[in-house]
């Protein structure tokens, strides 16, 4: 069994995601994760399916790490011409199915009543959602037909790959152990070093705890004693504990750098966004800036730092 690491270039966010090819010695050959829907995906896969010396028809199963278009816009595509079928958990199936609508907003209206929970104001909430779909937009769509559901615990006979349900970044993440390798495909919950985005879903009751579930996932990661992690984002982690310990130091700064934020007034959590980031950082900014904020606030509210109350259909938050 060999693994070929490939990377696809996203010029527009200003750094690759990397996908994997796992060739196995009778040539059969699975991906994890697809890069974009871009021509720069398809040719880094075909450099690599020319490196690994296989074919289109080589490739069986698409892993599907999580449902962000920079991971499975590309696989529509594979799965036509090679016939492969794609897994994905069953949280974030939806993302893959109804990509032309967008993987954030199935329903973008549904989305206004929690986005003016947030503080946001009606007037600004509609090209908040537009930039979002801007830059999600043009992923083609999977018939239910070709994907598989992974589930928790669940070991894939083709492989020898084992399934760790890991939400927080998304509902539906995943991680795949290959234990003969000693090691785990990580996705985006553990990278080297861009700190993953706690994302909440719009679908969910309790939103703020992205920020806990990632946390969990990661300790799952750290649990495993894994010798290497690939991952969506950067170099090959050869310190799995290291960088979850970097990542976890860095979550309890941001975490008192919200409390102290908050000071003993009530905020709501687009004015807690604004002062956590102060400028505007380009393109799906405000969205990713509000997850973080969400997400520190809900990993407060549980440890009973912080309490909140409701005003006028604003929820605002206390520190206690």
């Amino acid at each position: 069994m060999q693994i070929y690491e490939y990377k696809i270039p996203m010029p527009d966010i200003g750094y690759n995601a990397n996908a994997y090819l796992i060739k196995h010695k009778n040539k059969k050959s699975i991906l994890v994760d697809a890069g974009p829907n871009s021509p720069q995906a398809l040719d880094a896969l075909e450099a690599t399916l020319k490196k690994a010396e296989v074919g289109w028809d080589n490739i069986e199963h698409i892993l599907v790490t999580h449902g962000h278009y920079d991971h499975f816009g590309f696989v529509a595509q594979i799965a036509e011409r090679s016939g492969a079928l794609v897994w994905v958990h069953p949280a974030d199936r939806n993302k893959l199915t109804s990509a032309l609508k967008n993987p954030f907003f199935i329903d973008p209206e549904a989305a206004i009543p929690f986005l003016e929970e947030l503080g946001i104001q009606r007037t600004k909430i509609a090209g908040l959602i537009n930039e979002v779909v801007t830059l999600e937009g043009g992923t083609k769509p999977l018939p239910e037909s070709s994907i598989r559901s992974l589930s928790q615990g669940a070991v894939l006979n083709l492989s020898g790959l084992t399934i760790i349900h890991t939400p927080g970044h998304t509902p539906g993440s995943c991680c795949f152990q290959l234990v003969e390798n000693g090691a785990v495909f990580t996705g985006d919950t553990l990278l080297p070093e861009i700190i993953p985005n706690p994302i909440f879903d719009l679908e969910g009751e309790e939103r703020d705890l992205s920020l806990v579930r990632l946390q969990e996932s990661m300790t799952k990661i750290r649990l495993l004693r894994a010798s290497k992690a690939y991952p969506g984002h950067g170099k090959p982690i050869l310190s799995i504990d290291s960088a979850i310990d970097r990542q976890f130091t860095h979550m309890a700064k941001r975490s008192e750098q919200v409390l102290g934020i908050l000071g003993v007034y009530g905020l709501s959590t687009f004015s807690v966004t604004n002062k956590l980031f102060p400028s505007d950082g380009g393109r799906y900014h405000t969205w990713l800036a509000l997850s973080v904020t969400l997400g520190h606030l809900g990993w407060l509210r549980v440890r009973n730092c912080v309490r909140t109350r409701r005003n006028a259909g604003i929820v605002y938050w206390e520190a206690q």
